[in-house]
């Protein structure tokens, strides 16, 4: 198994140092910075990324997505930003219940 690049300063020998919660533990010869892989992160399913997107574009606030969809506000933030997704300008932005409203 090959050893981890630090991530810190991208060095690539680093020492093993230990085992904590399970997970093998490094440290990197040049800087001396201490760290861990494979670390186990919650994946959120492509579903509510989709979803809260969707509702973002659709002019809803990043803590309504979080109501509605139980999904961290901070979490579409990120999502946001990665994609690169931007709003339409509120003043020409028109909600599709709002339209579907005035249509009955």
């Amino acid at each position: 198994m090959q050893k981890p690049a630090c991530p810190k300063c991208d060095y690539q020998h680093v020492i093993k140092s230990g085992i904590v919660n399970n997970r093998q533990r490094y440290q990197c010869k040049k800087c001396r910075y201490f760290f861990s892989v494979n670390k186990l992160g919650k994946q959120i399913d492509d579903y509510y990324v989709i979803k809260a997107l969707q509702l973002y574009l659709e002019g809803v606030s990043y803590r309504e997505i979080e109501r509605i969809l139980g999904v961290s506000h901070v979490s579409v933030m990120n999502w946001v930003k990665k994609y690169g997704i931007s709003a339409t300008d509120r003043y020409e932005y028109r909600p599709t219940y709002r339209i579907l409203n005035n249509a009955e």
